[in-house]
């Protein structure tokens, strides 16, 4: 990843305090937006770039100082989603290149058992975009079904992972951390976000036609 457009991103990223003060999502925000969105691109995989699109506004304002709390609220989503992209990259900044060929097995990563058992063979067999969707399907199902094992309700969708993962005036049913100190209860909910994130995907791309190979 290229040093310049990392800082760039920082510097993004900085700037959103400044854009709360801004008419909700007026000209300085599409234009932050517009610009934060070709340095995803250019630093990120496609899934980064969806998880970025999809975080925009979900709910219908009810007056103008309804419409300003909604932006600030996702000035503050948005700002979380890109921390957690960064650290991502500083997680994976020494690696230059994934072979992803059959000769790479799935099984030689550190995934969880429950992940390889629906993702292991459709890998190998370079069916990839099956099995992410598997592995998807799979997160998805096991978040369901813890929640309903401690609760005794069933959720779907976003709903599922803001009440399984959820930490703001309220104790999440899967807890990652003790959440003692502000940068746990960020990881916590950086976690929600990508858990948020292959709800999203999973329900947008499965009904694509996806073609990879190790070109």
């Amino acid at each position: 990843m290229e040093i310049k457009q990392i800082k760039i991103l920082k510097e993004q990223i900085d700037e959103i305090d400044n854009l709360k003060s801004q008419v909700a999502y007026g000209p300085e925000f599409r234009i932050w937006q517009a610009t934060t969105l070709k340095l995803i691109k250019k630093l990120f995989d496609e899934p980064y770039v969806d998880l970025f699109k999809m975080s925009g506004p979900r709910q219908m304002a009810r007056n103008p100082r309804h419409q300003q709390q909604l932006y600030v609220k996702d000035l503050n989503n948005i700002k979380e989603l890109l921390e957690g992209f960064l650290s991502e990259a500083e997680r994976f900044k020494e690696i230059r290149e994934v072979d992803v060929s059959k000769l790479t097995a799935l099984e030689n990563y550190d995934f969880h058992p429950k992940i390889k058992e629906v993702s292991q063979k459709l890998f190998e067999n370079k069916h990839y975009a099956q099995a992410v969707e598997e592995a998807f399907k799979k997160v998805i199902k096991e978040v369901k079904a813890k929640v309903k094992s401690l609760t005794g309700k069933v959720y779907d969708g976003d709903s599922l992972m803001n009440q399984a993962f959820g930490c703001d005036n309220k104790d999440p049913i899967i807890q990652f951390n003790d959440l003692s100190s502000d940068e746990e209860k960020d990881e916590q909910r950086g976690l929600m976000f990508l858990c948020k994130g292959i709800v999203g995907i999973r329900n947008r791309k499965a009904h694509d036609n996806v073609l990879l190979d190790d070109s």
